[in-house]
């Protein structure tokens, strides 16, 4: 993936978290995302090479999906 394509996604991942009003998911659930994102063949240092997002943030947004569906969003409210 090149990285324009990865700068796009991560964008928009951070348009969705905001335009829902930033939530955040609970302690518990982002160890268990960045545990599941740091086993990955996909990562590279604190980037996901799938959707170019920094997992260390995008690990908390409640809005975010892995993007090939080892975790996705929570309902924060």
């Amino acid at each position: 993936m090149d990285i324009l394509k990865l700068t796009k996604n991560f964008a928009l991942e951070a348009v969705k978290f905001i335009a829902a009003g930033a939530p955040i998911v609970p302690e518990e659930v982002f160890k268990e995302r960045l545990e599941t994102c740091n086993s990955c063949e996909h990562l590279s240092g604190d980037k996901c090479m799938k959707c170019g997002c920094t997992m260390s943030v995008k690990c908390k947004w409640g809005t975010a999906a892995c993007p090939i569906n080892k975790w996705g969003a929570v309902n924060t409210k």
